[in-house]
């Protein structure tokens, strides 16, 4: 009888050592904050389908939750106990709010589309960021532009009036300048992790720390333009007739609208256009592809058009016979995000180790990140065509 005292006596005392989560009788579940109402349902919507198609293939034994980030104070009526992770949040306002409950809790959380490197610092080791930074994007083009067979002998550069644009244009040129600097050191900036070894998806200049690779030739022509300057009646004529060999476009979904018509009226039909992440929406490719104009989008995760990637192909092939919808890059990041949440709450840690899971481990999904002890590493980037095909990948 003692004996069997002793016994129940370890697993009560072995019980309070399990995270809450761990603890209840209810399944444990993930928490997908992502808008449910006003002009990012549609997103909202993408992600959820991303994320629900993760649980429904490995996720048995969890739950999926949404908190409708469109709706204020919503966090306020979600119960957080039994939450094992969190992950989504398309706006930084929205987070900024919820994210002292998060940190107060010590609840971790995966975030897929904020761009802003601030977001994952707003909890040192405890939230990650998937999403590119724009530096990360600007460097990851410079990567590619210099990994081109033919590089480019005249580079067009046409930046939009925010602040981030410019700080991509600028970490592109010193990466064309200096490729073999980590990200880290361009621009004198202090990005935590940027260093490291970047997932292996990602073409092969920029799969890894840059080393050996020749800058752009210095009698390369560059021009960088604000986009009022390229919207002028001579501001894209700038090489003659031919144009540039290649021309990026770091702009919002507005102004890449606006200059459309103006690149094709001025010739720029044969001019490779390469555009960030930012105009990755089915607007921006229809419009250009209905002017004819040769566009190529620099979007987070990988290049959902490769129907030759196997990983790829099935998360298509799933996704539409469930949605009956082409997948997004919105819902291969909540895909992703999904399957690093139930892996790392299935890997039989406490709720410290799941922190320490997702900071110690390279994780493998449609692409392979490194999420880095202080919540961000370099983010798997793909350069995907934007033709008439390709439409249903964008949101």
């Amino acid at each position: 009888m003692v004996n069997i005292l002793k016994f129940l006596q370890f697993f009560a005392l072995a019980a309070l050592w399990l995270p809450a989560w761990a603890q209840a009788q209810e399944a444990p579940a993930f928490l997908l904050a992502a808008p449910q109402k006003g002009p990012l349902a549609e997103l909202g919507l993408k992600a959820r389908q991303g994320a629900e198609l993760a649980l429904h293939i490995w996720g048995g034994g969890f739950r999926l939750e949404i908190l409708d980030e469109s709706r204020p104070g919503a966090l306020e009526e979600i119960d957080l106990g039994n939450v094992a992770l969190v992950l989504g949040y398309f706006t930084e306002s929205r987070f900024a709010a919820d994210a002292p409950r998060y940190l107060y809790l010590r609840k971790p959380v995966l975030l897929p589309y904020l761009t802003n490197e601030e977001a994952a610092g707003r909890g040192p080791g405890l939230f990650f960021r998937l999403m590119p930074t724009t530096r990360e994007q600007g460097r990851h083009l410079g990567l590619e532009i210099l990994n081109l067979r033919r590089r480019p002998a005249r580079l067009l550069l046409i930046t939009g009036a925010e602040p981030a644009q410019a700080s991509l244009i600028e970490t592109l040129t010193e990466t064309l300048a200096q490729p073999n600097r980590p990200l880290s050191a361009v621009n004198g900036g202090q990005e935590e992790g940027a260093d490291r070894a970047a997932p292996e998806n990602t073409r092969a200049a920029a799969a890894k720390p840059a080393s050996n690779i020749k800058p752009l030739d210095p009698k390369a022509q560059v021009v960088a333009l604000s986009l009022d300057k390229a919207l002028e009646p001579e501001g894209l004529a700038k090489f003659g007739r031919n144009g540039p060999d290649l021309a990026i476009l770091a702009l919002d979904r507005a102004e890449a609208l606006r200059l459309a018509p103006h690149l094709a009226k001025n010739g720029y039909d044969k001019v490779p256009l390469w555009g960030v992440a930012a105009l990755g929406f089915r607007d921006v490719g229809a419009a250009f592809n209905s002017l004819k104009l040769n566009l190529r989008l620099c979007l987070p995760s990988v290049n959902l058009a490769d129907q030759g990637n196997s990983a790829v192909r099935d998360f298509t092939r799933q996704f539409i016979d469930a949605y009956k919808a082409q997948p997004t890059w919105i819902s291969a990041l909540a895909f992703d995000s999904l399957n690093l949440a139930i892996k790392a709450a299935s890997s039989g840690e406490d709720a410290q180790g799941l922190v320490d899971f997702l900071a110690g481990h390279s994780h493998h999904g449609l692409a392979a990140y490194d999420l880095g002890p202080e919540g961000g590493g370099p983010t798997p980037l793909a350069l995907m065509p934007v033709r008439p095909a390709d439409l249903g990948f964008l949101p």
